[in-house]
C-alpha cells in the first residue's frame, strides 16, 4: 500500500460495496446517502455513472441495485488470468519433474483455446500455439469434454462433425466413462506418423487456408474412428507404447472441468511403466491445481 489515496474512488467503491452487501435488496438514493454519510448530490452522481456503465440498475421507484456488468467482471475473475496464475506453478513443476512439454487448454464460446504451454512443442512445428482457437466440434474436443456433465457431452456430440466421423455413441460414452473412472485419457500414435487424425484436423483449422478449401479437405479425410484414444496401458512395464499424449482435467470449485492439461510425449514409443508414471504425475498435478482453485 502507498500513502496516496483517492477520495472520489473510495466513495465509488463504498457505494458498490453497499449495494453488494444485500444483493437482493434495492436501496433508494436517500438510504444510500444516509448509510454512507454522503450527500445526496454526490451519491446521485455516482449512482448515475454506475447505472450508465451497467454496474448498477435503477427501477421505476428509483431504487438501485447491482447491474449486469458486474457479472462480466465476475466471470472474468473466475475464468481469466487470476485462475491461470494459480494453475501455472503446477504446470511448471510437472514439466520440471518429467521434462515433457505441457499444454493447457480451456473452452470459451464453444471454442478450444490454448491458454499456456511449458516446454518445446514437437520437432518440426515452430508455432507458439498459445492463443490458438479450434472449434469444439467432433471429432475435436473429446479431452476437453469428457469430464464435463452428461448434458454437455450430449450437446457436443449433437454438433455437425467437422470431418467424416465413424464413432458410435456407445464407443464415445465408453471412452467418457473410462476417462472419468481412470482420471486421464491416453492418445496413441497411429501408424508411423506422429500426428494422429485429430491433430491433423486441428492443424488444418489453424492453417490459414480459405474456408472453402478447408471444407473440401475435411470432406476427403479418412473417417475419424478415435482408434488413438484409450485409458488402458499394457500391464507389462517393458511393453512399448506408441504414446502421443496424456490428458487430464483441472476442475473449479463447483467440480466442473475448467481446464485440460495435456502432457506431450517426446519420443515415438515409451515403456508402459514409464507411461504409467507419467500418468500418475499428470493426475497428481491436475489434482493439486484443482485444489488450488478450490475444487
Amino acid at each position: 500500500m502507498t500513502g496516496r489515496q483517492s477520495p472520489p474512488t473510495e466513495r465509488v467503491l463504498a457505494v458498490l460495496s453497499l449495494l453488494g452487501e444485500e444483493p437482493r435488496r434495492r436501496l433508494t438514493l436517500t438510504e444510500v446517502s444516509m448509510r454512507l454519510g454522503l450527500s445526496k448530490p454526490t451519491c446521485l452522481g455516482i449512482l448515475a455513472a454506475l447505472t450508465e456503465a451497467g454496474f448498477a440498475t435503477r427501477d421505476d421507484v428509483k431504487a438501485y441495485g447491482l447491474g449486469p456488468a458486474l457479472l462480466r467482471l465476475g466471470w472474468a475473475a473466475e475464468t481469466g488470468l487470476a485462475s491461470l496464475d494459480i494453475v501455472r506453478p503446477h504446470i511448471r513443476r510437472l514439466h520440471e519433474q518429467l521434462g515433457l512439454p505441457c499444454v493447457l487448454a480451456g473452452l470459451h464460446d464453444d471454442s478450444l483455446v490454448v491458454l499456456d504451454r511449458v516446454g518445446r512443442i514437437p520437432v518440426g512445428d515452430h508455432r507458439d500455439i498459445v492463443g490458438e482457437r479450434f472449434p469444439c466440434t467432433p471429432p475435436l474436443g473429446l479431452t476437453n469434454t469428457a469430464w464435463r456433465d452428461d448434458d454437455a457431452v450430449r450437446a457436443w456430440l449433437a454438433r455437425t462433425p467437422l470431418a467424416p466421423f465413424a464413432v458410435s455413441q456407445e464407443r464415445t460414452w465408453a471412452l467418457v466413462r473410462a476417462a472419468r473412472e481412470r482420471g486421464y485419457l491416453v492418445e496413441r500414435r497411429t501408424g508411423d506418423d506422429a500426428a494422429t487424425p485429430t491433430i491433423v484436423l486441428a492443424n488444418l483449422e489453424v492453417s490459414g487456408l480459405p474456408r472453402s478449401v478447408l471444407d473440401v479437405l475435411r470432406r476427403h479425410m479418412p473417417p475419424v474412428e478415435w482408434a488413438e484414444y484409450t485409458t488402458e496401458l499394457p500391464e507389462e512395464d517393458d511393453e512399448m507404447v506408441p504414446l502421443a499424449a496424456l490428458s487430464a482435467p483441472i476442475r473449479d470449485r463447483l467440480g466442473r472441468q475448467r481446464y485440460t492439461l495435456t502432457l506431450l510425449a517426446d519420443r515415438a514409443q515409451a515403456p508402459a511403466g514409464v507411461c504409467r508414471s507419467w500418468a500418475s504425475a499428470l493426475t497428481a498435478a491436475t489434482e493439486a491445481a484443482t485444489t488450488a482453485l478450490g475444487g
